[in-house]
């Protein structure tokens, strides 16, 4: 099985409103519209896309799915919320048992310290837009999984500098 942690895009910094209501920024969506051409030729093939509900999140799991060209729409799961465990996030994975490839749009820590509890590493950094696959010989396990590769959003930039 494989795994894909995509942590949302760079968000607005939004004193006034709701921490739910921040919104992907203009260099965050680029960045991620951006990265398509990567995520493909690495050949990312998520079967279904899971995403926390807040703002941020969904709108990265629309351009992933948009970027990955997923025929089936993000579904968002209040599992995936910030403060999500890796508990957590196996029960909404549970859900859809049939896919042997998910993708889990979301946030961190809780993003950082699910890979640590899967893979065993020590720590993990994954910054705003990067991505983190791992693999499994079988039913995801903490201990188990084995971190095939991590995308740094820096990667997504062109020859000229821009996204």
């Amino acid at each position: 099985m494989i795994l894909y942690f995509l942590r949302h895009g760079r968000a607005e910094q939004n004193a006034d409103g709701p921490d739910a209501d921040r919104r992907l920024t203009k260099k965050g969506t680029h960045e991620l519209e951006g990265a398509g051409p990567l995520w493909r030729r690495l050949k990312l093939r998520p079967e279904v896309i899971l995403s926390s509900p807040l703002v941020r999140a969904v709108q990265t799991a629309e351009i992933a799915r948009t970027g990955l060209e997923v025929k089936t729409k993000p579904q968002t799961d209040e599992r995936l919320a910030p403060g999500a465990t890796w508990d957590r996030m196996a029960q909404a994975m549970a859900d859809h048992h049939q896919a042997a490839r998910v993708m889990f749009v979301g946030h961190n820590p809780d993003f950082e310290s699910a890979i640590e509890v899967l893979s065993g590493a020590e720590a993990v950094r994954l910054r705003p837009g990067g991505v983190a696959c791992l693999e499994f010989p079988g039913v995801p396990e903490p201990g188990q999984g084995e971190i095939a590769w991590l995308l740094d959003p820096d990667l997504y930039l062109d020859e000229g500098g821009a996204a």
